[in-house]
């Protein structure tokens, strides 16, 4: 009987003894090196950083957009109303065009000059004007609001050609374009950027280079699901 009693204790010893050891490498077979990550975790990142939340590819976009003109003559308030239409190819190439209304005011130092003198400031006033333009996505992005909402965005740059309608006559228009593109969900979209524009005028002193710096905010839609 004595002989059963030690080796029973032996055993339940030797048991005791092993489970922290077998626990203990379960562990170290879990632990991985601080300069690798799991094969699992690595996918699972790429997927979430590669993927649209909505896909642009063979999409139309409808947009309205306002806005002012940073660089017009010092006696003028000029502020502009837009409507454009983009094709999206893909995800980074997309190709429009533009109509805007061109809305000029006197501003503080030619009304004065006005009821001064009499005397109106000495440019051409831009009425309208539209363009054909091609716009590039440079990188891709998302902003996490909170813990349940994200809002992804473009960075994008764009050039475009057209004519600019002014009081005397037609002018050739050339544009570059710079600005972050908002997507709200899978159909609305929002762009801030500022847009050059560079065309000629005649005046009396003789032709003069324009060039307008237009800060815009833009609001649109996209029709379809992508592909």
């Amino acid at each position: 009987m004595k002989t059963y009693t030690l080796l029973f204790a032996f055993i339940l010893s030797a048991s005791a003894y092993s489970k922290p050891e077998s626990l203990e490498n379960k562990l170290d077979d879990l632990r991985i090196p601080d300069d690798q990550v799991s094969s699992v975790i690595s996918e699972d990142k790429l997927f979430v950083v590669n993927r649209r939340y909505s896909s642009l590819v063979n999409r139309h976009e409808f947009t309205i957009s306002g806005g002012n003109n940073f660089t017009p003559d010092s006696h003028l308030s000029t502020r502009q109303l837009s409507g454009s239409y983009r094709y999206h190819l893909n995800s980074t190439w997309s190709f429009g065009i533009r109509y805007q209304k061109i809305y000029n005011e006197l501003s503080g130092a030619g009304e004065k000059l006005f009821e001064d003198k009499r005397i109106v400031p000495d440019s051409d006033f831009a009425r309208s004007s539209y363009e054909g333009f091609v716009n590039f996505h440079t990188f891709y992005g998302k902003m996490r609001i909170n813990s349940s909402n994200v809002i992804y965005f473009d960075q994008y740059i764009s050039l475009g050609a057209g004519q600019i309608e002014l009081t005397a006559e037609n002018e050739n228009l050339y544009t570059t374009d710079a600005g972050f593109a908002f997507w709200l969900g899978k159909h609305m979209s929002t762009r801030i950027g500022l847009r050059n524009e560079f065309y000629s005028q005649n005046q009396i002193t003789g032709r003069r280079s324009i060039h307008n710096a237009v800060g815009y905010f833009e609001v649109g839609y996209l029709f379809g699901e992508g592909s």
